[in-house]
Parts: C-alpha cells; structure tokens; sequence
C-alpha cells in the first residue's frame, strides 16, 4: 500500500508539474508571436520517461558570446539565431533551462567535456569532440558564403580561387573541410572574422569564406565598405545542438523539438534577423483558458510576464536596428548595382574605343562596340580574333616600325602604370586613321592585362597640319616684313642723319666764319704791309704765320668733329658716358655761346662702358639741339642747358634739361611718333626724337623718357650697363 501510495503520489506530481511547465511556457509563447503570421505551438507528444526526466532535470546550457548573428550578447542578455530556435524548442518541449554564455566555443567545449554544461546550442560535428558529446538533428543551414573586395568579379566557382590566399574565420570543422576538397587554394585560419576582414580590406588576402550571416553582419557591423559578398560555396553549415553523451534520453527530445518546427517559424526568425520587422503582439487567449488551473501561481506569472515583457522590448529594439542595418546592407547593395551597370554602361556605349588586352601575348580579351567600329569592323567576333599588330601600318610617320614601337609603348606602361601616345592605325579597309591611345596597367589574377582607350584624332591632325603650315607662311611673312622695317628704320634714320647733317653744315659755317675772317685779316694786313714796302723782321711773319696755321687747324678740327658725327661704323667700343657728351657738345658750343645758352654739366657716372658712341652722340647732340631751338624760339633770358649723369649697380642715367617753358600737354605724347614736328614752319622733319627713341629702346635695351612743366623740360635716358 505504501508503495502504491508512493507511486500515485509520484504521477500526481509529475503530471502536476508537467501542467506547470506547460503553461509558464504557453504565456510566454503568447507574448512573442503575432496575431496574423503565427500559428498556434502545438506540444509535441513526449513518452513518460522523457516527461519524468525533464521534470527532474534542470538543463544547463552555455553558448559562445562571440557568433555573431548566432550568439552574441546585447544589451547584458544573451541574444541570436541559435537562442531564437532553442526558445521554439524549448516552448514545443517544455525543456526548463538556463543558458549561460562563454567567451568561446572552445571554453563551451571545455564544461560540457567535464559535464558542467548539459548542452551546447551551437556546434558542428567533427571529429574532436564527438567523442564525449552527441549531436541533434540540424535545427538550421545556412551556405558558406565567399566575401571579397569590392573591385572583385562575383565568384560563380570556388575553383576561382585556386593558387589565392584566402582567410577563414570559421571553425575547424569547415576549414578542414575546404582544406580537403581544394587543396590548390591557400587557406589561412585566423582567430576570428574580423582579422579576415581586416586582411580583405588591406588586399593581405583574396578572400574571406564564413557563414553567410555570419559574413553579412560582421561587414555591416564592423563597417567595411569596400568588402562585399560575391558568392557562395557548395557547402552548407549546419547547426546542431551538443548534448553531453551521458544524457541519452535528452537528445531525443530535442530532435522531436527540431522536427516540430513549422515553415512558418522558421519564416519568421529569419525574418527577424535579415529582413522585415516583426511586430509583438500579446495575446491573452491562453491566459484565460488556463486561469483556473494556475489561479494560485498568479503572483509568479504575473513577474514571469513582467521579466518576459522586457526581454520582448529589448529584442524588439534589437529587431528594429537589425532591420535598419538590413536596410542599409540593401541600400548599400543597391547602389553597387547601380555603379555596376553604369560601369558597364560606360564601356559599352563609350564614344570611344576600349579594348583589353593580354600583356602577355598581346591577344584581345574584349572590347567594346566603338572599338571594332572605329577601325570599320562589323562585327566583335571578327575584331577580337585578329591580331592587334595587323590594325597598325607597318611604319608610323616618324619611320619606325609599329610593332617595335607598340612594345615599347607597352613594356612602358605596364613600368610606369600607364602610357599616352598619339598612334596611326590602319582600318580593315587599309585606311590610315591617327588616334590617341591610353594604354593604362591592370593586375588581375597575378596576370597582367591592359586596358586600351582609342580616340579619333584623325580631323584635329589635318587642322594641326594645316595650321603648321599656315605658321610656317605667316613666318616668312612676318620674317619678309621685319625686314621691310629694318630697311624703312635704316631710311628713316638715313633721313634723320641728313636732316642732322643740314644743321651740322649750318653750325659749322657758323663756326668757320670766325677763324676765316682772321685769317682773311692776317693775311691782307701782310699783303698791304708788302705792297707798302714795309720791311717786316722775322719774328713779326713767324707770328702772322703762326695765326693764319691755329685758325687753320680749328678748322681742320671742326671737320674732324663732323666726320666722327657722321660714321656709319656701328662696332661698339669702351668708353665713357660722359667722354661721348663732351664730343657732342664740342659740335655745338659755338652756337651755344654765340646764343647766349649757359650750358651746366655734373658728371657722378665716369665709368668704362661698352657702347655704340656713334649712335648715342646722335642722341644727345639732338636732345641739346631741340633744348637751344626751344630756348631760342621762347626768347628765353637767362638760358640755361644742364646734363648729368650718375649711375647705380645696373643702370646708367642721362638727363638733359632746358628752362624753356616745357611741352604743351595736348603733343607731349606725340613727341616721338614719326614725322610729328612742332618746327613746321622751320622745314622739321619730326624724326629726330622717334630715331632717338629707336635707338635708346631697340638698339641699347634702354629707355628714353620725357616729363615737362612750365618751368621746362627734361629729358631722362636709362640704359644698362654692359661691361664685355
């Protein structure tokens, strides 16, 4: 009787307790599904041993917190793929458990080896570790995906990777696995996927391969804009639950939890981690079905619902950054779709021509619809099989050969990474076309491969041509008239030199009319002396003698002066400055004097110069010149001239000033043009001070220059010192 009694006391607990489980466990389904997209959890059957080893077992289960979706932590709780799936399980089974999370699958391995843990709710089978744990069916799959740079090609074959490095982040279960099957690809294990990552984005590595939503959310979360996903393997990943290996009875109740997950369920966690939101909503049907029954575990239910409302407004507001995250992976995905199509939109339709090119073997891998056009091809497939040396004449306009330039051209570029040329080619009709060419080196796949721009500069060369010859014409055009100027210049300053010259005759019968009346005197005072007899001693003819000789030889002097005036000789020669004024106004100091002009000088220069002295004296005797006609014809009273000179490290200074009532304003600026005279009524021929300004400015790099006022006039002349 008593052990009757014990037995019925036994089943009246495990099913009271059974109840108990059940509904702590509906409420909390009821909290996390939707009133439209979710069915009802239906509780699987369980045998009695199972429900009694449930009842007396409280399953302790641990998962690494560093599985990104799968396990992670958020916000202090544990959250993931693999938790959402243990839940379901949990709520079909009626599994109580507590889930503790490690730093690492290998510190999960290390208590479920030593039966500190009961379960493990994400793993894989290998070899290591199916010795102390059994394993579940697989409660989820996802593919292993292939991850590289943005730059990449999309990877249809994993066959592409072979002789590449490429990073794994996974366990050893899928790099042993990948190592086996392709053994040609260099694969290299790290400590997580974020070193992989970083690797990718550094070009360390080809590749990185992971679990697909393990790869998609490490590049979002960590930011790696330049890293995108570009295939997928023929593998899958499978996700299990480990249970210890002494709890036999726990496995398959796990397994009848994993088959008993409906379409819909699954649907509905991946829709809360990679796409749309899922909104909570709290139905409260259930509660009041099994009121009755748990009245007096209300107070316990009602904290339970209280902890379990928070969880849902944290996995809530987890869910709503997932699906911000998801959006920005799909808004980011979206515009390198649009860059891709408007990259291929670019070379496609391209006005010019783009070819690309084995540096190897020089063999056309593609090119674009321009570029068999432009060289009056009809179709691709015939372009791409000729051999690219057949599109060049055999010589280029300078006489090489094209083939031995093209490799020049081509070893240049892929040196320097790219290279411009403007290159003649020859269409499949045997026309010869000129076209510009930017051969620009590309590394793919360890291989060198050049890309190719060609552009029709076939009209710009003929204008060029054109245009040289029309510069080539209007140079000795322009040469025919320099030296039409030179001779008008030569003639202008002929004419200024003979307009000189009839001014220089008048000064010099002015200067001669003097020493020839002495003369004249000297000599009829001795002829009457001799008509009369008069007896004359020696020394009164030596000095008659001596008289008429010095006026003679004034006179031979004023020649010499005129001469000198008037060489032609242009040969420079070393001077002075002031050495060339006192030669000029040897010439005019007669008629100075004889006008009454009082002429000032203040020399600070007196250095040894290089100089044309001929052509300057022209100057300055015309610059004095216009000063005493000016003074004259302004009946100035105390008349006055001065010349200075001074000088600084590079310059030398001339300036010759007059006092008489300077230049009206409305021809100062006239003053130098040719032919502009304001001696008209005095037969002017206006090229004085323009061959003056010729000579200062063109022929002695200097410069000549006027300021006037009512006061006078004085006229400056800058010129660079030149000592050799």
């Amino acid at each position: 009787m008593k052990l009757q009694w014990f037995m019925t006391c036994k089943n009246i607990f495990i099913y009271f307790s059974f109840i108990i489980l059940f509904c702590t466990n509906l409420i909390a389904i009821d909290n996390t599904l939707s009133k439209t997209e979710q069915n009802q959890i239906e509780l699987i059957n369980l045998t009695p041993e199972e429900r009694e080893f449930l009842i007396k077992t409280k399953i302790n289960c641990v998962v690494s917190t560093d599985w990104i979706p799968f396990n992670f932590i958020e916000n202090d709780k544990l959250s993931g793929i693999s938790l959402d799936y243990w839940d379901l399980i949990k709520k079909k089974t009626l599994i109580e458990s507590i889930c503790t999370g490690v730093p690492s699958l290998k510190n999960s391995y290390e208590l479920l080896k030593n039966k500190k843990a009961d379960i493990i709710l994400s793993s894989s089978i290998s070899e290591n570790n199916i010795t102390y744990g059994m394993f579940s069916l697989p409660y989820a799959s996802y593919p292993l995906a292939i991850a590289t740079t943005n730059d990449k090609r999309y990877i249809s074959d994993i066959s592409i990777l072979n002789g590449k490095k490429v990073a794994l982040g996974t366990t050893n279960t899928i790099f042993n696995l990948l190592k086996n099957k392709y053994p040609q690809i260099n694969f290299m294990q790290v400590n997580n996927n974020l070193q992989a990552l970083r690797q990718l984005s550094r070009d360390e590595v080809f590749a990185v391969i992971d679990v697909l939503p393990v790869l998609s959310q490490a590049i979002v979360d960590y930011g790696f804009k330049n890293i995108k996903i570009s295939g997928t393997t023929e593998f899958n990943f499978d996700l299990r639950i480990m249970v210890r290996n002494d709890y036999k009875r726990l496995l398959p109740i796990i397994n009848k939890g994993i088959i008993a997950i409906k379409k819909e369920e699954v649907q509905e966690i991946k829709k809360r981690w990679f796409s749309a939101k899922v909104e909570k909503v709290v139905e409260l049907q259930y509660l009041w079905e099994t009121i009755s029954i748990i009245i007096f575990f209300i107070f316990i239910l009602f904290y339970r619902q209280l902890i379990l409302n928070k969880h849902n407004k944290k996995l809530q507001q987890a869910n709503d950054k997932i699906e911000q995250k998801s959006f920005e992976l799909q808004k980011k995905t979206q515009e390198l779709i649009k860059q891709k199509m408007l990259f291929e939109k670019i070379y496609y339709e391209s006005a010019d021509g783009i070819i690309i090119l084995k540096a190897e073997d020089k063999t056309i891998i593609d090119c674009n619809q321009s570029a068999y056009k432009l060289l009056e091809y009809e179709t691709k497939t015939e372009f791409i099989i000729e051999d690219i040396a057949n599109f060049f004449p055999e010589y280029q306009p300078d006489k090489f050969h094209s083939n031995e330039r093209f490799n020049e051209m081509i070893e240049l570029a892929i040196k320097k990474g790219s290279n411009f040329v403007e290159w003649v080619h020859k269409t499949k009709t045997g026309k010869n076309l000129w076209f510009e060419v930017v051969i620009t080196s590309i590394e793919i796949n360890n291989e060198n491969i050049l890309h190719m721009v060609w552009r029709n500069i076939d009209n710009r060369k003929k204008i060029e041509q054109k245009l040289n010859e029309l510069t080539h014409n209007l140079e000795e055009k322009i040469e025919k008239e320099i030296k039409k100027n030179e001779e008008k210049t030569n003639q202008l300053m002929q004419q200024s030199r003979l307009a000189q010259m009839g001014e220089m005759i008048s000064m010099i019968a002015h200067q001669w009319r003097q020493p020839l009346t002495a003369i004249s005197a000297t000599a009829n005072n001795m002829l009457i002396r001799f008509m009369i007899d008069e007896k004359m001693n020696k020394e009164t003819i030596q000095d008659e003698l001596t008289l008429i000789s010095n006026y003679s030889q004034h006179l031979s002097s004023t020649i010499d002066d005129f001469r000198n005036f008037f060489k032609t000789d242009k040969k420079k020669v070393e001077t002075t400055i002031e050495s060339i004024i006192e030669d000029s106004i040897s010439i005019l100091n007669n008629s100075l004097i004889s006008n009454d002009i009082s002429l000032y000088k203040d020399y600070q220069c007196n250095r040894k110069l290089i100089l044309n002295s001929t052509e300057i004296n022209q100057v300055i005797l015309n610059l004095i010149k216009n000063a005493e006609d000016a003074l004259i014809e302004n009946k100035i009273e105390s008349a006055k001239i001065q010349i200075k000179t001074f000088c600084d490290k590079d310059t030398i200074y001339i300036e010759i000033s007059d006092n008489a009532k300077g230049i009206p304003d409305n021809i100062i600026n006239k003053i130098f043009d040719p032919y502009f005279s304001t001696k008209s009524e005095k037969d002017g021929t206006g090229l004085g001070l323009y061959m003056s300004k010729i000579i200062i400015n063109d022929h002695c790099q200097g410069n000549i220059g006027v300021k006037s006022s009512s006061l006078g006039t004085t006229f400056t002349i800058k010129m660079p010192i030149i000592n050799h």
